[in-house]
């Protein structure tokens, strides 16, 4: 429970911006999950600054959240100071060479229109992926396109982070350690990336980003909330997870309001007003039966939280 002298803190360095008690179901793109303690938008870096290290000395912990597009917020909601680098600060972007520099607040889709019109090639795998730049980096986000898997580990060269005790440290890319679906980024909030791209014609990304977006319609399952893939793939050799739930014959199954993607079978969708337990016990219910039938315990790519 906050106490009022640190709520008059983290509101006096917002200019009473900060919201107490925001539903998070407003801030993910699952349209689910309980309230946000305190839910904060700094509009630049000291001011982020200022609200970890209050954060810190009232023993809160800080959460960061992106575009809310791999997350699951469970119905307790989140404890503590959850930041959203939504401020101008946040979202600068430069151009150098064939070097691109991308703050966290930077929504992906951005980030290929502007590689696209300065003519750099490498962030195509981004199309249609929702989110922003730091959850991308922390969740090492990516895709398939015609020919191979690429991710933020591909094009990414140096991430600028916060730590804990208020330094601002930048990382080689080894430092930050990606990982299929992760990475090492824990404690560390994300400022800025450094991308280094190559040349390509305007005309030849705007085709792959046609064909790449055209696949994801066909394929993925748009017609309502998600959170994109709940599951990673198994290793190399082993089927999709999307293959190995719908031979369980698990596509259309629901709980309350969550249900199985008829169209994709690793998407769990809200039908309306599904909640974190439904989609939880659906989660359970998956992993039990793929188990079952195919002795291959699916691993969440979903992050839940809290943990």
């Amino acid at each position: 429970m906050l106490t009022t002298s640190v709520q008059q803190e983290v509101a006096a360095i917002t200019g009473g911006r900060a919201r107490f008690d925001e539903p998070m179901r407003s801030h993910t793109s699952f349209h689910i999950g309980g309230p946000a303690e305190v839910w904060a938008e700094p509009q630049d870096l000291e001011e982020l600054k200022q609200l970890v290290a209050v954060a810190q000395a009232g023993g809160m912990p800080v959460t960061l959240i992106g575009g809310g597009a791999n997350l699951l917020v469970r119905d307790s909601g989140i404890p503590g100071l959850v930041v959203s680098l939504g401020g101008p600060a946040f979202r600068q972007t430069t151009v150098a060479g064939t070097t691109v520099t991308v703050g966290a607040g930077v929504g992906l889709d951005r980030v290929v229109a502007m590689t696209r019109d300065a003519g750099l090639g490498g962030c195509e795998f981004l199309t249609g992926i929702p989110g922003k730049v730091g959850g991308a980096i922390r969740m090492n986000a990516g895709t398939r396109d015609e020919t191979s898997f690429r991710a933020m580990s591909d094009v990414v060269t140096q991430v600028t982070v916060l730590r804990p005790d208020g330094t601002i440290t930048r990382l080689t890319a080894e430092q930050v350690g990606f990982r299929y679906r992760s990475s090492n980024l824990n404690s560390d909030i994300v400022l800025e990336a450094t991308l280094q791209l190559v040349p390509r014609a305007p005309e030849e990304i705007s085709k792959k980003v046609t064909v790449l977006m055209t696949y994801k319609r066909a394929t993925q399952d748009l017609s309502a909330p998600s959170a994109g893939c709940i599951f990673k793939n198994p290793p190399k050799g082993r089927p999709a997870a999307g293959w190995l739930i719908d031979h369980a014959g698990l596509k259309g199954m629901r709980v309350g309001d969550a249900a199985v993607s008829t169209r994709h079978a690793n998407f769990i969708v809200n039908l309306g007003s599904a909640k974190a337990s439904d989609v939880l016990a659906l989660i359970s219910a998956i992993q039990y039966r793929v188990l079952q039938e195919r002795g291959v315990l699916l691993d969440l790519e979903v992050q839940v939280m809290p943990a």
